[in-house]
């Protein structure tokens, strides 16, 4: 009961603090929330971390060598956020999924 409530509460707190900061992070959010629960069913958790981190910051070393973006540690933050909150609402489950989404716009 307590694990739950604090992982609602952190997910609250995290969609406030996505929605302050702009629409970008909720789609980096989103992308990574995604990204791990595909990548994970195929590679296992250790796996899908890799897998959605390196998706993660290859995005922000284009967005940075390109100049077509804006490469921002805040993205980054906002991966990482999805990525445990998908691994979270896996666990949750008596099984694994082959696909898992949120949107959170």
């Amino acid at each position: 009961m307590i694990k739950r409530f604090c992982f609602f509460l952190f997910l609250s707190f995290l969609c406030v603090s996505l929605a302050v900061t702009g629409y970008d992070k909720f789609l980096h959010y989103s992308v990574s929330y995604t990204a791990y629960g595909f990548s994970s069913f195929l590679l296992g958790n250790v796996g899908g971390f890799l897998f959605t981190s390196a998706l993660g910051i290859g995005k922000e070393i284009w967005d940075f060598t390109s100049r077509r973006g804006t490469a921002e540690f805040e993205d980054l933050i906002a991966d990482f956020a999805g990525m445990i909150a998908a691994y979270h609402h896996i666990r949750s489950l008596d099984f694994r999924p082959l696909f898992i989404f949120q949107v959170v716009f």
